[in-house]
């Protein structure tokens, strides 16, 4: 499962929570409110998340992942709660300490410079009101600015910060969506709960879209590398 928030600035924002599904986000429950209204976004996302209670079969590991503009305290806990796995990114400008470590720290020291990682269990947060005991994944991978720095309740040995490049399929979703597809941005409406009806056909859409191309993908036949050329990338990436 993918956390997402999107805003289009000028007229509407979309709170919304995602499935991700062969590098596809299709929404299962979102709220549409106005760019510029007022007030805390909390009491929706918890009807949000409310609204999928029961929903998903109780064996099933489902991970909800947000960027680091979303993270709240009461936002992990309330994913705990429903028996699901937080996957948050942060950001670096925060303190921790590791078990068993009296003083608190920047988290960039655990990812000090490019090719490092690190997890383990950590009290995140300085301020005892915010103060979290949680599982910190630290990644810094070479070519990028910054590491990763990653939130959740798993165990360190249970947990691979990787999954975390999961949240990127929202960004295919944004263009399904629109410029690459449907082209909401495009409509003139001024009423929320008509965006929203709009949202409803648009999912409805990219489920019958995805299992169509699914089961067309079924059918391929299986992937040969000895029969790709030999300048083929994906033999590149083998080698």
């Amino acid at each position: 499962m993918l956390w997402m928030q999107l805003r289009w600035v000028e007229r509407w924002t979309v709170l919304a929570i995602c499935v991700v599904l062969r590098g596809c986000a299709i929404p299962v429950a979102w709220k549409v409110i106005g760019a510029h209204a007022k007030g805390s976004w909390r009491p929706y996302w918890e009807e949000l998340l409310e609204h999928l209670q029961g929903s998903i079969p109780a064996d099933w590991q489902v991970l909800v992942l947000a960027d680091r503009g979303l993270y709240a305290r009461w936002l992990f806990e309330a994913i705990v709660n429903k028996g699901w796995h937080p996957f948050l990114r942060i950001n670096l400008a925060v303190k921790a300490r590791a078990t068993g470590e009296s003083r608190f720290d920047w988290i960039s020291q655990w990812a000090p410079t490019p090719e490092t990682t690190w997890q383990g269990v950590v009290e995140c947060f300085v301020e005892k009101k915010s103060r979290l005991v949680c599982t910190l994944l630290m990644q810094w991978r070479q070519g990028y600015e910054h590491p990763w720095a990653v939130i959740t309740d798993l165990a360190p040995e249970d947990a691979n910060v990787a999954w975390y490049r999961l949240r990127a399929w929202v960004e295919c979703g944004f263009k399904d969506f629109k410029r690459g597809g449907f082209g909401w941005h495009h409509e003139k409406m001024h009423d929320a709960r008509r965006v929203e009806r709009l949202w409803l056909a648009m999912a409805v859409a990219m489920v019958w879209m995805v299992s169509l191309g699914a089961q067309a993908e079924s059918q391929l036949p299986a992937a040969c590398p000895e029969h790709l050329p030999e300048q083929h990338i994906a033999l590149k990436r083998m080698k």
